[in-house]
């Protein structure tokens, strides 16, 4: 048993946020192998890629155990999961070179916050871009599968003006902590104006990410100018 699996067997697989985590661990692992092929990266690295992907979430499961929540204001998870491999020393069980492991750190300390840091490595830049691509990849893939029945969620709440402004200026609204569900929604639609490589947009237009999320959307009246304005900058994109 690899070393992630015997860190997660130690959490309750028959919460469905904790089971979700896992499988999605491992999915942006082989979704960070598309990526790295796709760049011509050798084979080494398409090894660091496969240990950030699989690695990248893995403070999720103390955070979801401990505070029932994937929001970062009680424990940023991109910073406790640095955190913890660092005091566990636990990239030694990976067929990674030592001298990449502050890329592996630094990849997963950055892959969920609003921005990457500045001043990165240029090895340190890559993989960050490339998990943060290859997260938000299986977040759009799991928020179209109606077999992940709990992570769609839609309310009465008023969209504001906040939210509605930088979807529409082709941006991500920076979360206060204080949105409603539906603005959750519109922030996640938003995902696809932070990717970086061409094939993570094929990806999405191939597999109908977006078309997908919408079809299970109750009040489509209200999103489908979402869906349209964030369709049309996939395509154009793609030009």
């Amino acid at each position: 048993m690899n070393y992630f699996d015997e860190y997660t067997q130690s959490y309750d697989m028959t919460v469905p946020e904790i089971e979700y985590k896992y499988h999605h661990s491992y999915r942006v692992m082989d979704n960070m192998v598309v990526i790295a092929k796709s760049l011509n990266l050798p084979v080494k690295d398409i090894e660091l890629a496969k240990c950030i992907g699989l690695l990248h979430d893995i403070g999720r499961f103390e955070q979801f155990t401990k505070y029932h929540t994937f929001k970062d204001n009680e424990m940023d998870h991109g910073d406790y999961g640095e955190k913890m491999l660092r005091e566990n020393n636990a990239l030694s069980h990976f067929n990674i070179d030592k001298e990449d492991y502050e890329v592996v750190y630094t990849a997963i300390r950055n892959h969920n916050k609003f921005r990457i840091e500045d001043n990165l490595s240029k090895r340190g830049l890559l993989f960050s871009k490339m998990i943060r691509d290859a997260d938000k990849l299986d977040v759009l893939y799991a928020l179209g599968n109606p077999n992940i029945k709990w992570i769609v969620k839609e309310d009465a709440g008023t969209i504001s003006c906040r939210v509605k402004n930088a979807f529409f200026d082709n941006r991500q609204a920076k979360s206060n902590g204080e949105e409603n569900k539906n603005e959750d929604l519109v922030n996640l639609f938003a995902l696809a104006y932070d990717i970086y490589f061409n094939v993570s947009y094929d990806i999405i237009k191939n597999e109908q990410y977006y078309l997908k999320i919408y079809q299970r959307l109750h009040n489509q009246e209200l999103f489908k100018p979402y869906f349209e304005h964030i369709t049309k900058y996939i395509d154009e994109r793609m030009k």
